[in-house]
């Protein structure tokens, strides 16, 4: 996969999720939430499971994995079309790629994270993890 977040500040903590063992998941890869504390790497505007901090591979008899999930500074890529101001909240839109949080979307959960500078379409910024 490609666009997985860098990391800029360390998370406080990690919150161990279940994974498939059969799934390759790359450090730092935006996870979405599948299930009750259950993740998988994102693959659209999915519910924000967290950053996986190690790498999980296919067959490793691995079915744990710690995501940073609400603290952490990320840079992360916006979507195409998607221009996020600073101190705006955001949310996953794709594999690896978040936009601006909607307030509907501040209701519902579905955002995060909140951009701590402008990331103009297509371009990578500094995301803060919890809200």
């Amino acid at each position: 996969m490609a666009d997985e977040a860098i990391i800029v500040e360390n998370p406080q903590w990690t919150h161990d999720f279940t994974v498939n063992e059969a799934a390759t998941i790359e450090q730092f890869t935006l996870c979405k939430l599948t299930d009750a504390r259950t993740a998988s790497a994102s693959d659209g505007a999915n519910v924000f499971a967290g950053i996986a901090m190690t790498e999980k591979k296919a067959g490793d008899g691995q079915v744990n994995l710690g995501l940073a999930h609400d603290s952490g500074i990320f840079v992360l890529k916006a979507a195409g079309g998607a221009s996020i101001t600073a101190g705006m909240a955001v949310l996953l839109s794709g594999p690896n790629l978040i936009k601006e949080a909607s307030a509907g979307d501040l209701l519902t959960g579905a955002a995060f994270g909140k951009a701590l500078e402008d990331i103009a379409s297509g371009t990578s910024g500094e995301v803060r993890l919890g809200l």
